[in-house]
């Protein structure tokens, strides 16, 4: 039976008005582009266009531009509810356009992935090892861009909770890997090979905290720039999806 023009109105999300939706624009450009990117495109968060992960309406939009997300890197913002719900008619109006497809073919950039060795150091479903981040939803939580420069530039897009520390004990023996742990008397270093090291402070003659320093190589002149576009189109595809 063919739903009447009021019912139809009732099943489909409310849309907010134009006027929203443009000030709205005005505010994300100011506030949120700097993380989500030029139009919503992704960059240190996640790309808006398309389906979202964590809202399916204005009024939950909005909440989450108000009050942040608990568990992610969103914050929140602290407008008013009124600028609240504008940014969050400009962020419905994105997630209704069509997702701008990513340069490079995914399919071969999973053979690169496993090829150039990446599951040495990271995990995707399962899969790799624990050295650096988790790669199993990166996509839905950074933008293409980002994962780029990542490539290229991995100490420029330093991700927080890795960092790098260079321990020498009194005998001469050196240690250089993230740090796992580490309080008064003890750091756990895990080194580029995946072994944990557990070093007692007072047995050290130096220890380094290397704030701009990462393990992860750079791949601007290991790949092409086909191979690159490759790459993170299959990064960027990884979502969780089951």
């Amino acid at each position: 039976m063919a739903l009447s023009t009021a019912a139809l109105a009732q099943t489909r999300p409310a849309l907010a008005p134009p006027t929203d939706t443009a000030a709205g624009k005005q505010i994300f450009d100011s506030q949120c582009a700097w993380c989500h990117g030029t139009d919503g495109d992704g960059g240190t968060g996640p790309n808006l266009r398309g389906k979202l992960s964590h809202a399916t309406d204005l009024k939950s939009i909005a909440d989450i531009i108000q009050n942040g997300l608990p568990g992610t890197e969103m914050p929140a913002l602290g407008l008013t509810e009124r600028s609240s719900r504008q940014t969050a008619a400009y962020v419905q109006s994105l997630s209704r356009a069509t997702t701008r497809p990513v340069p490079g073919n995914a399919q071969r950039g999973a053979a690169l992935y496993d090829s150039t060795g990446c599951a040495s150091c990271h995990i995707v479903g399962g899969r790799g090892n624990g050295l650096g981040p988790e790669l199993t939803r990166i996509g839905a939580l950074r933008g293409a861009p980002y994962l780029r420069e990542a490539l290229i530039k991995p100490a420029a897009v330093h991700p927080p909770g890795y960092l790098v520390v260079r321990a020498v004990t009194n005998d001469g023996a050196e240690v250089r890997g993230i740090r796992v742990n580490e309080d008064v008397f003890w750091v756990i270093v895990r080194d580029a090979a995946g072994v944990v090291h557990t070093l007692e402070k007072s047995r050290l003659s130096k220890l380094e905290r290397q704030l701009e320093a990462t393990l992860m190589p750079s791949y601007e002149a290991r790949l092409s720039a086909e191979q690159l576009d490759d790459l993170v189109a299959y990064l960027a595809g990884l979502r969780g999806d089951r």
